[in-house]
């Protein structure tokens, strides 16, 4: 794409990507809530066709619901059909730099866009956005303080972002923001001050909308690929994995410290945060299966063939025990067999007895009588 072709997209993609409100910005009021942290935690899921639901110890889903959200083979599936829908999750806990990895397709279709971001309370923000009409190209951008004059977006070469998976990761630090494309290092944006930079704590979002939808303003149209032909859908964006790394550690919650904005008033609280208190929390299965699967093959092979060898050894035993039970039953049955025959003979004898007038039981002396 030539570099004017650059510039004329990036121009459009101001009307689309920022998000330009929050529920409390702290660059206007001071005392806006902490924000949860990750903190010490890792989130790590890979979506699969036995995933339930976005799990909402982490993610809130703030547009589309269960039928809009549907898990297969190859991951999450995000779906629109018709004209004003969108598929949005945002996650439950923000991070203060650190690494964000997602392995996703994009979805096909002209005017379709899947996009994940990070976003901060006070509209700092950075940004994939994936075109469903674009075969050749991806699109990174920021924005600082949810200033959409800015026209940060540059498109990077990638093969085919709707016909397969895709690694796309950002990795956020107080001097850098790297873009990075299937592990290439796709941009890097070097530090400037608040409002130029993103440098506040932010949550991860990830989602489908329509920027070619008629019901948008013609520059989100124009910038999105043109219109989205509705009878041509659903359209579907996959994310079959996503990671977050907080580069804080032992932090519960951020605080703004003032209405600067700038990375330095932020206060990182210390504790254990809820994020990495629900992923902590495993149970004895899972983690018994991160361990087997964490061995090497050879240990594998050994604990396996040390269960075959204990369950081999729990057979002979449960054989042998059979066999002696078989035995004392057999010897109990003689002494029973034996017992019913001398009752039996002597019920006999005695109902012989009592026919001629006689009382007398075998055990008795011959002709005793009472």
């Amino acid at each position: 794409m030539s570099r004017a072709g650059l510039i004329s997209f990036a121009l459009y993609a101001g009307y689309a990507a920022a998000q330009t409100f929050s529920l409390c910005n702290p660059l206007h009021n001071a005392s806006c809530p902490n924000d949860p942290a990750l903190g010490s935690g890792i989130y790590n899921q890979t979506f699969t066709s036995t995933t339930a639901e976005l799990n909402p110890n982490f993610w809130n889903v703030t547009s589309g619901n269960a039928e809009t959200i549907s898990f297969g083979q190859n991951g999450a599936e995000l779906m629109i059909a018709k004209s004003g829908d969108s598929v949005t999750a945002e996650s439950t806990f923000y991070i203060m730099y650190g690494q964000v990895e997602v392995i996703m397709q994009a979805a096909a279709g002209q005017g379709i866009i899947s996009t994940f971001d990070l976003i901060s309370d006070d509209l700092d923000e950075i940004d994939i956005e994936i075109m469903g009409g674009n075969t050749s190209f991806v699109e990174s951008n920021w924005y600082g303080w949810g200033n959409t004059s800015q026209y940060n977006a540059v498109y990077h070469k990638c093969d085919g972002p709707q016909n397969g998976l895709h690694n796309y990761t950002l990795v956020w630090s107080k001097d850098e923001i790297q873009w990075i494309i299937d592990r290439t290092v796709a941009r890097t944006l070097p530090y400037d001050k608040p409002g130029q930079y993103p440098q506040t704590p932010s949550m991860l979002k990830f989602g489908i909308w329509a920027g070619g939808d008629a019901k948008q303003p013609n520059g989100t149209i124009e910038w999105a690929g043109g219109l989205t032909d509705w009878s041509k859908g659903p359209f579907t964006m996959t994310v079959q994995s996503i990671k977050i790394t907080d580069a804080s550690t032992n932090t519960s919650s951020y605080t703004y410290g003032d209405t600067t904005g700038s990375y330095q008033s932020i206060k990182a609280n210390p504790g254990d945060s809820a994020a990495y208190k629900f992923i902590s929390k495993k149970t004895t299965i899972e983690s018994a299966k991160e361990s087997w699967n964490g061995l090497s093959d050879t240990a594998k092979i050994g604990i396996g063939c040390g269960i075959g060898g204990a369950f081999a050894l729990l057979i002979i035993v449960y054989t042998a025990v059979c066999i002696v039970q078989r035995k004392r039953g057999r010897a109990e049955k003689a002494v029973a067999d034996k017992q019913w025959n001398e009752h039996t003979e002597e019920l006999m004898e005695y109902r012989s007895q009592m026919a001629k007038g006689q009382f007398a039981v075998s055990h008795m002396g011959h002709g005793e009588k009472f």
